[in-house]
């Protein structure tokens, strides 16, 4: 998963989160020298292999450096076991442990421990997300969220609220915490999350190819779904006063018969969505044709495509071709795309920078 700017760009299974940011050298205790600091370009949460334990935060410099597993080197001890994602709140980092059953809040400027939130229930945390000046919600496997504090002194989960479908990504926007589950997009008051007082906006849902999409909030306080159809990437808009979708734009596939090269193909499994630092352009990857023949049929590469959030228009950003398994990426302040590629699930990770001055 990808933190960029202190935006999150999440990523899964190998998963990195690139983080675009700036660091503090005000505590003597962080391992990175004033230095390097001030060229920090990312940070980088591995989600590690299930059950090894090996989830861990890496820093990304701009000179293409890397300093991998420093909340380790810090604090002697393993982050946890698979790390889901992480989230700047109150100016501290909260990262999520799914299989560990737990949630690490650790200092920015040092990546030292401030405390450990760990559930006595059953519960696998996935995203989180603040709803006031001190708790946030996070989202759960268990068909449930779980309300935690987010200042110290940090303890065990405040309440666990049923619900009836899992939820993975969340949005806060009018007073409302917005959940896409694959039954429908819920919605909460932020005073009354609970099952009895949800309602669902039924059109809109998650399937298991898009539920690593993140739900985008543009310019507009607007809230954005991907959706893959059987025809077409969607993108519908919802209008978060009404509680209902109140634009949808398509971007078809075309079909094997009429395709060549540069056509859309299809839609990517777990695929990514991300925004602008303008809030302006909606960006998610797809198949490309790349090549059509008689004998070996439609060959493809991914590609980023983006749509104007105001007009509706698609156009292609760039082809990133030799991406197999694209597990996240983000834009960061420049306009730049960065590119997490799994490669084997196990130990080879790649982070590539497709430059807007290069396109």
């Amino acid at each position: 998963m990808l933190l960029l700017n202190k935006k999150l760009w999440a990523l899964l299974s190998a998963m990195l989160i690139l983080s675009f940011t700036a660091c503090s050298d005000d505590d003597s205790d962080s391992p990175i020298n004033s230095g390097e600091e001030s060229s920090i370009e990312a940070l980088v949460l591995n989600q590690g292999s299930w059950s090894k334990n090996l989830g861990s935060i890496s820093v990304v410099y701009r000179n293409g450096m890397v300093n991998p597993d420093i909340f380790r080197q810090v604090n002697n001890r393993p982050l946890g076991d698979v790390a889901q994602s992480i989230e700047e709140i109150n100016g501290k980092y909260f990262v999520t442990l799914s299989n560990s059953k737990k949630i690490e809040i650790i200092a920015p400027e040092s990546f030292r421990s401030l405390g450990t939130i760990l559930y006595p229930k059953e519960g696998n945390p996935q995203q989180i997300v603040a709803i006031s000046d001190n708790e946030a919600i996070v989202s759960d496997i268990k068909n449930q969220l779980v309300r935690i504090k987010t200042v110290a002194p940090y303890d065990k989960p405040l309440e666990y609220i049923s619900i009836p479908s899992a939820i993975q990504y969340m949005a806060v926007l009018n007073n409302k915490l917005f959940g896409l589950s694959k039954q429908g997009l819920y919605v909460f008051d932020l005073d009354r999350i609970n099952a009895q007082s949800v309602r669902q906006i039924p059109n809109i849902k998650s399937s298991e190819e898009t539920s690593t999409c993140k739900m985008l909030v543009d310019k507009n306080k607007k809230l954005w779904v991907l959706m893959n159809e059987k025809d077409g990437i969607v993108l519908k808009c919802v209008d978060p006063i009404q509680e209902k979708s109140v634009a949808s734009h398509k971007l078809p596939f075309v079909s094997e018969e009429d395709i060549k090269p540069g056509d859309v193909w299809a839609g990517v499994s777990y695929n990514r969505t991300d925004i602008d630092p303008t809030l302006t352009w909606i960006y998610f990857n797809v198949q490309t044709c790349t090549i059509k023949s008689s004998w070996s049929g439609v060959s493809t590469q991914q590609s980023v495509y983006r749509m104007n959030v105001e007009t509706g228009k698609f156009e292609l950003y760039r082809d990133v071709p030799g991406i197999s398994m694209m597990y996240g990426f983000g834009v960061n302040s420049e306009g730049d795309v960065f590119i997490c590629d799994c490669l084997d699930y196990s130990s080879q990770r790649v982070i590539s920078v497709n430059s807007r001055k290069t396109k």
